[in-house]
């Protein structure tokens, strides 16, 4: 028993890896068509029960995915569209659901991390942060 959830566990892995080494065929940018990692320039503020995100770049943000607590089986999200240079955005902390569609209860649930994903004119764009 043990070995098989071991398997399971390691196929899930692969998985996991094979489905994040692929590259965007849509991203444009320089050179073969690969896409690289942007760090985006943002700042987030969670005043409790909404979280106020800005993005500080300048250029905008496509296909944004908004995370709460990420990690590799958990985590609440939220997807945006997309968030114009200088933009501010605000969203309720129960905006977020999990792959099961529990949302994020700021009452019950502490932000641990807080993770941008999107699409920026040069390759895939990543922001994290973290609290206390």
């Amino acid at each position: 028993m043990l070995r098989k959830r071991l398997f399971t566990l390691g196929g899930l892995i692969a998985l996991v890896i094979l489905a994040t080494g692929t590259s965007d065929t849509n991203t444009s940018g320089s050179g073969g068509g690969t896409s690289q990692e942007v760090h985006l320039n943002a700042t987030v503020n969670f005043t409790g029960t909404q979280f106020v995100i800005q993005n500080n770049d300048s250029f905008a943000w496509g296909n944004v995915e908004l995370a709460i607590n990420f990690g590799l089986m958990s985590g609440y999200s939220l997807k945006v569209g997309q968030m114009r240079a200088g933009e501010r955005y605000t969203a309720g902390a129960m905006q977020f659901a999990n792959s099961d569609g529990e949302r994020f209860n700021p009452f019950t649930h502490k932000p641990q991390n807080f993770t941008i994903f999107c699409d920026t004119p040069t390759g895939r764009g990543v922001y994290s942060a973290t609290w206390n």
